[in-house]
């Protein structure tokens, strides 16, 4: 929010042959799409929340004015709302490995400017672009197509709310209801242009007196998006604010809106003449055009505002990390479901491995008993942006099978297993899993073959960690799920001497589900849908084994191939205020790796066979992990 200037055109002049310029870049991002991170662009619209320097490259139609942002920039200061420091769009960008210049600066794709408002005339002076426009503006120069791999954040209205704060009610809830509507016509249109990703905020704080008019103005926006089928991301940036508001000393900042005078309590000093919005102006140090200068070295840093309208640096930095974590939050969650696929897989390797254990050695009953312990470690890789996870699954398996005769094997076996798995940006969770499998297996000279079907319960106790500023937010919650696998491997053998081997085709199809639950412990926390990931790995190799005597030496290879569709969304919801629920895709690893395996069985009685084993994934992007197992197993 703001009560800034203006913006110039964009049809000719310098800032046109800009814009032009940064045309075929914004063509070209908008066509590729992301290597690594969920998002290959930003872009920016609305007011001086977003505007990330804009009047460094354009003229507010008031000379002194003008001359005092240059000056400030000169200085060292920013020339946009924040005054020495970064915008909260800029940051945001960063963390994702992007920029939020100027859309007035070649390669620039942040439309906003100080001063817009929703598609109505712009206050404060002729050159503001309204939100609206700036929206149109950035189709026409991608030829009508808004890059669906981009992150968009709008920022809009506080000018609006400002500009009719002197009216009756009922005329201020008249006003801020097409405003906001406008504003829902404009994103309508970007959203049917292919954007998928856009952060559209609340309205942070404003007079007590209007409170009820802004909270209108939020809700028609968030309301209408939402009846218009947009899919956007709604950040209530408000319930940040009260949060700081309820304890400043956590967030390591004073509170206190900046009034005009040396002891303002605001990071910059306005200048002579100045009353409002004067970030913009700001420069580390007092300069001969008299530009607003910071009340102390580490002004930026204390104080919670910039000017008597503005965040500082560090609320910038606050507000930043809190669309972060409303980004991340989802894919985090994606994990949930995405480990149990991992060790799951662990189990089933378990089993194949006291098959052909059991189906070696006979005793005189027909039944064998086993037992296996499984300790693996798996590292989701992380890339600029996203979340990522290192765990370390610990199982124990104990099974019992039959044979009524030679080749034929069935059977049954119960494990439980655990993980304690790590999120990179502050956290993690527990799960715990109890599952029973039942099994067959059968042998025909040299053909083999092997089917598993396993149920398990899953339990996951959680706690998601949230940077925001210099603090970390908590948010707690527990929640359960299932997963449901069937696994088919076989294969033939060729016996040369001592040695046999032979080709191995198989597939693993696994329905992970995991209940939805609801955070609570910050203002961060979110409540999440139920998530379904269905797998389908087909395994195509090969395996080896030595007959040495007491010990049989064994190597397995295999090429695995994910067939079934990764493109699934995680949804999640505010608690902190109503307000529509988004859906973001979740964490998606390659679809192509490959699993080696070697071991050594050994006699260890006349009845009793031990066996240990290492396992390792290699070449999936995302993705690595590796564990090692030891069993026993005795026939009776």
């Amino acid at each position: 929010m703001e009560l800034l200037i203006e913006a110039p055109g964009t049809s000719g002049g310098v800032e046109g042959m800009w814009i032009r310029g940064a045309a075929a870049a914004l063509l070209l991002a908008s066509l590729a799409a992301p290597a690594h991170a969920q998002f290959n662009q930003f872009v920016g619209f609305g007011d001086s929340t977003v505007d990330s320097g804009w009047y460094r490259n354009a003229t507010t139609g008031d000379p002194t004015r003008d001359a005092r942002i240059a000056a400030a920039v000169a200085a060292g200061g920013h020339g946009a709302a924040v005054g020495v420091g970064l915008m909260s769009s800029e940051l945001i960008a960063s963390y994702f490995g992007l920029s939020a210049l100027p859309a007035n600066q070649a390669g620039g794709t942040n439309f906003a400017t100080g001063g817009a408002r929703d598609s109505l005339p712009s206050g404060g002076g002729s050159a503001a672009v309204p939100t609206a426009t700036q929206i149109a503006s950035y189709l026409a120069l991608s030829g009508g197509r808004a890059n669906p791999n981009a992150l968009y954040l709008i920022g809009s209205g506080g000018n609006d709310l400002i500009a009719i704060s002197g009216q009756a009610i009922a005329a201020q809830n008249a006003a801020a209801t097409t405003a906001a509507n406008s504003l829902v016509g404009a994103i309508k249109t970007l959203s049917a242009a292919g954007a998928r990703f856009i952060i559209v905020p609340d309205q942070m704080f404003g007079p007590p007196a209007q409170q009820s008019v802004r909270l209108l103005y939020d809700s028609t926006l968030w309301s209408g998006l939402s009846a218009s089928g947009v899919s956007f991301i709604p950040a209530d940036i408000n319930s940040v604010f009260r949060a700081i508001q309820q304890n400043p000393a956590q967030f390591g900042v004073t509170l206190g809106v900046g009034t005009v005078g040396a002891s303002t309590p605001s990071a910059c000093v306005a200048p002579a003449g100045v009353t409002t919005a004067w970030g913009v102006m700001c420069a580390p140090v007092a300069t001969a055009s008299g530009t607003a200068t910071l009340a102390m070295p580490n002004a930026e840093q204390t104080r919670l505002f910039a000017d008597d309208l503005h965040l500082s640096a560090a609320g910038q930095q606050i507000m930043a990390d809190y669309y972060r974590g409303l980004l991340l939050a989802p894919m985090q969650v994606s994990l949930l479901a995405e480990t149990s696929i991992k060790t799951r897989a662990g189990v089933i390797v378990a089993i194949e491995n006291q098959i052909a254990l059991s189906q070696r050695v006979r005793g005189a009953t027909g039944f064998n008993a086993w037992i296996s312990g499984d300790l693996s470690g798996v590292r989701v890789n992380t890339t600029p942006g996203i979340a990522g996870e290192s765990t370390m699954p610990a199982a124990l398996t104990a099974g019992v099978d039959y044979k009524p005769f030679d080749g034929l094997l069935f059977g049954i076996a119960l494990s439980g297993g655990r993980q304690n798995a790590s999120f990179d940006f502050g956290g993690g969770f527990r799960q715990d899993e109890l599952a029973v499998s039942l099994y067959a297996a059968a042998v025909r000279g040299p053909w083999w073959g092997n089917l598993i079907g396993t149920y398990g319960h899953l339990r996951y106790d959680i706690n998601r960690i949230v940077p925001i500023g210099i603090t970390l937010q908590q948010n707690a919650a527990s929640t359960g799920g299932h997963n449901v696998s069937f696994a088919a491997e076989g294969g033939y053998d060729f016996t040369m001497g001592l040695v046999r081997h032979g080709p191995v085709v198989g597939i693993t199809l696994q329905q992970v589900r995991v209940d939805g639950f609801t955070e609570t412990g910050s203002f961060t926390s979110l409540a999440f849908g139920d998530q379904v990931r269905n797998s389908a790995v087909s395994e195509l190799g090969y395996r080896a084994e030595l007959d040495a005597g007491l010990f049989r030496p064994f190597a397995k290879v295999l090429w695995n191939h994910e067939l079934a569709a990764t493109d699934r969304s995680v949804t999640a919801a505010l608690t902190t205020i109503a307000a529509p629920s988004y859906a973001l895709p979740a964490l998606a690893l390659g679809r192509d790796w490959g699993t080696g395996t070697i071991g050594v069985a050994a006699t260890l009685g006349p009845r009793t066979t031990g066996l240990v084993a290492l396992i390792g994934q290699v070449g999936r992007n995302g993705a690595t992990s590796f564990g090692g197992q030891a069993g026993l197993n005795v026939a009776f």
